[in-house]
């Protein structure tokens, strides 16, 4: 199984203060976590980034804290839901990994890793509009999308996968729906690695996305 249930807090108001932000997302997994009867885990891109933000110092006080550096390992056996703060590509694939068979929030940094396609593709809650119904991707693009995802296996490492997926980005951008943020944060949804993620970016810039 994959993930349980997802919410985030979209970087889209740069009035909002991040303590408000990871406020958000902490008192989310908190109540995942008690409902679980499960330690959560707050995954940082790198340890010492919860000193800085009360909400996070908070939470790491009472669960675990990760980096991928740091590895499952410092996680634990507790596996329950994972808060990740401002992931980068690297950071929320390991977050989602962690959150098997859980729950995953995620506050989105926009200029690490934009979050919009991973949301719509997890059907992950807005905690900033918790009462709107979820984003949902164009049809269209999720039949292409599962084609990307076959291609992309391998990281879009071989020529053929490459060609393949340059072929079906060509298709989303005639169509008007190749969005970069949105291909690629859904590729993560779906489990294309980062550094297949890194790959598939340069191809949707040689194909021009809007």
């Amino acid at each position: 199984m994959g993930i349980l249930r997802a919410a985030w807090v979209p970087d889209d108001d740069p009035e909002r203060d991040w303590e408000v932000a990871a406020e958000l997302a902490v008192d989310w997994a908190e109540r995942e976590a008690a409902e679980q009867s499960a330690t959560a885990v707050l995954v940082l891109n790198a340890f010492g980034a919860e000193q800085t933000v009360p909400a996070l110092r908070r939470f790491a006080q009472r669960h675990l804290v990760a980096t991928p550096r740091s590895g499952r390992q410092r996680a634990g056996s507790g596996a329950g839901p994972v808060l990740a703060y401002v992931p980068d590509a690297k950071t929320l694939n390991f977050a989602t990994g962690l959150a098997r068979n859980s729950s995953l929030a995620a506050v989105e940094g926009a200029n690490l890793f934009p979050l919009r396609g991973w949301a719509a593709q997890v059907n992950a809650v807005d905690l900033t509009r918790p009462e709107d119904a979820v984003d949902v991707l164009d049809a269209r693009l999720t039949s292409a999308l599962d084609r990307l995802k076959f291609y992309g296996n391998n990281g879009y490492g071989p020529p053929f996968d490459r060609q393949q997926a340059t072929r079906i980005l060509g298709d989303l951008r005639a169509a008007d729906l190749l969005d970069r943020d949105v291909v690629l944060g859904a590729m993560a949804a779906q489990g294309v690695s980062p550094n297949g993620l890194k790959r598939l970016g340069q191809l949707i810039d040689a194909a021009g996305d809007r």
